[in-house]
């Protein structure tokens, strides 16, 4: 099965690591991971969230004190 996430990259506000946001518009989830994924999801992507759109990411993201809009997401393909 292949399908198209958006990926975007913040630093973890407490421990400072990369910490990346995927956003499925098709399941209008996303979930944040430490790993970089290509074809199957990590397990940290099992604890995910409701977002209709990008914007509501950015809504979330906001409410738990990241600078949302310096968050650039981009489409990737996984297959």
């Amino acid at each position: 099965m292949s399908y198209h996430i958006y990926k975007g990259v913040i630093t973890h506000p407490d421990h400072k690591l990369p910490l990346l946001i995927y956003y499925d518009a098709n399941e209008e989830t996303f979930c944040f991971s430490t790993v970089d994924f290509q074809k199957n999801r990590p397990s940290i992507c099992e604890f995910q969230y409701p977002a209709r759109s990008i914007k509501d990411v950015r809504n979330f993201l906001k409410k738990i004190g990241i600078d949302a809009d310096k968050v650039e997401f981009k489409n990737q393909f996984l297959h």
